[in-house]
């Protein structure tokens, strides 16, 4: 597989001259390097995209052999999982079983829109005898999509799938830390012989490569998932120009659980969406558990008892439940943060400890207790396998804690009670809300942020709309 920047419709030789270095972070070693795209490279892929665009390729092409495309690329993301896993797995640091999921997870966003292409209608709107109106969505043009490390494969897949339906062309930077296995996706597009210019891979470093694409002048729209810090200078950098934005960013996301939840099943969701998914590295952990006194000894005993049996190592052993965090920056900045949860008073009842022995980027799960909801832990986006528990007395008292971060992006309640889950669900503040369990998801499912985690929709038909924009046409008739 070529390691090079892919731009329309071919891998080119590096003209900037200079690499990236992709470092495994179970073992710190050496995974490959991967050509930086500067501003030749960055020039070339908008003037294909633009080009691609402005011949139409997209909006003209019938819809059953744009669904055919999107096919062809689902089958090649499963014939080539096993293989692009174990990249995935070196450069990230997550299980082969996960990436395996990722890789799966991407081919059926592919299969789900290619399901899309020719039931996009023409929407009748009532008028007068005299008139006749009617609304189509069009792309926005060039869409720049800048996706995370976190989940590469997934993020990749979940953008461009809905821009190519849409009718936008792209051009899209994968993440320096782990930038290798999203070039798969350019062999895939070689393979099934995209149309070239419609999707173009630049690689590089945000603070270079990221900013330079965001300034260019030919994007129409920028697609971005990652910080809140970083979403808010992508903000500032493109407000003179109006570029729409579609953000996905930080969460602090909660579970409440109710006294007359199931704990078992409340413990086995904490221990999947905190500690097991990619080390705690995912925008939609489980950060935070709000929980009733009444039960909280029961759920913490369980739930510590379960954790201490997990076992820490790297992705390609097969036993390995918690795998390295992505970076020594990012051990680091986990560390900090649970020193700083020990300075404010809140109890550390488990974890807290690097594993710099192993060589790789460890830090065991731990759990908070007594935690003031308006401490640095119980506030900021930790992105680590760290989470901390509060208490609340009555309903009310949930909600005011579970909305009292500057993030709206993923929530859980867990209770017996039905009728008490709408009530709380609609007074809850984010863009997701769980029942009953954490991560229950489907390529059809709309998600995104309320806050600061953003806005926009990604999945199911509502993200149509976040990637393509409606014109009226309103005809007069004559007699």
């Amino acid at each position: 597989m070529e390691i090079r920047n892919f731009i329309n419709g071919n891998f080119i030789k590096s003209i900037s001259k200079q690499n990236i270095r992709v470092v495994n972070p179970a073992n710190q070693t050496d995974v490959g390097f991967i050509d930086e795209a500067l501003e030749e490279e960055i020039e070339l892929a908008f003037d294909a995209a633009s080009k691609a665009y402005q011949k139409r390729i997209l909006q003209d092409m019938d819809p059953i052999r744009k669904s055919s495309y999107l096919r062809a690329i689902a089958k090649k993301l499963r014939e080539y999982k096993s293989y692009g896993s174990q990249i995935l797995s070196k450069e990230n640091g997550k299980t082969l079983l996960q990436c395996e999921g990722e890789f799966e997870g991407a081919a059926s966003v592919f299969d789900y829109y290619a399901g899309i292409t020719d039931k996009i209608e023409y929407k009748l709107i009532p008028s007068s005898n005299d008139t006749f109106n009617y609304v189509i969505l069009e792309p926005y043009g060039v869409s720049l999509q800048i996706i995370p490390w976190n989940y590469p494969i997934s993020l990749f897949a979940r953008s461009v799938a809905v821009s190519l339906v849409v009718g936008n062309t792209i051009v899209i930077k994968p993440p320096e830390l782990c930038p290798i296995s999203s070039n798969i996706f350019g062999k895939i597009f070689e393979e099934i012989e995209l149309p070239p210019g419609l999707v173009n891979i630049v690689h590089g470093y945000g603070e270079d490569t990221g900013k330079r694409l965001v300034k260019h002048k030919k994007v129409n729209q920028i697609v971005f998932t990652g910080s809140t810090e970083v979403a808010s200078e992508i903000i500032k950098e493109t407000a003179d120009r109006i570029i729409p934005c579609h953000l996905e960013l930080g969460g602090k996301s909660a579970a409440i659980i109710f006294p007359d939840a199931n704990i078992d099943q409340a413990v086995e969701s904490t221990i999947n969406g905190i500690f097991k998914p990619n080390a705690g590295q995912i925008c939609v952990a489980m950060s935070r558990v709000i929980i009733h006194p009444d039960i909280k000894n029961e759920y913490l005993k369980k739930l510590i008892n379960k954790t201490e049996n997990l076992n820490i190592g790297p992705g390609n052993d097969k036993n390995s439940d918690v795998t390295p965090l992505i970076s020594r920056e990012q051990l680091k900045r986990v560390s900090n943060y649970c020193y700083s949860g020990i300075q404010s008073g809140a109890n550390m009842v488990l974890g807290g400890n690097e594993f710099i022995h192993k060589k790789g980027n460890y830090y065991s799960p731990t759990i908070f207790d007594n935690v003031d909801k308006n401490s640095t832990i119980a506030q900021d986006e930790i992105f680590g396998p760290v989470t901390v528990v509060l208490d609340f007395d009555s309903d009310e008292e949930a909600i005011d804690i579970i909305n009292s971060t500057e993030y709206g992006l993923a929530s859980g309640i867990f209770t017996s009670n039905d009728q008490r889950a709408k009530w709380v669900a609609d007074r809850i503040e984010a863009g997701i809300v769980w029942h009953n369990d954490w991560f229950v998801d489907g390529v059809n499912l709309p998600g995104g942020g309320y806050k600061k985690s953003g806005y926009g929709r990604d999945g199911g038909l509502d993200s149509l709309y976040s990637y393509g924009q409606t014109k009226r046409v309103s005809r007069r008739l004559f007699r």
